[in-house]
C-alpha cells in the first residue's frame, strides 16, 4: 500500500468513526454542507481533488475532528 493510499484510508476511517459517534449519516452531513450526498461520499473516501479537500475541511469542522 502506498503512502497516498494509507492517508486516504486514514481519512475515511476518521470520518466514519466521527459520524458513528455522533449518530449521523452522510446524507445529513451533505445537507449541512449544502452539497450532494455523492460529493460527500467521494470526499470522505479520501479523494484529493480541490473540491473534495474543501468538503473534507468543512466536514471536519462540523464533526470537530482533524484530518
Amino acid at each position: 500500500m502506498t503512502e497516498l493510499e494509507k492517508a486516504s484510508s486514514n481519512v475515511r476511517i476518521k470520518f466514519k468513526i466521527a459520524l458513528l459517534e455522533r449518530g449521523m449519516k452522510q446524507i445529513e452531513l451533505a445537507h449541512m454542507l449544502g452539497v450532494s450526498p455523492a460529493q460527500v461520499s467521494r470526499a470522505l473516501a479520501g479523494n484529493i481533488t480541490p473540491k473534495d479537500i474543501e468538503i473534507q475541511k468543512r466536514a471536519a469542522d462540523i464533526l470537530n475532528i482533524e484530518v
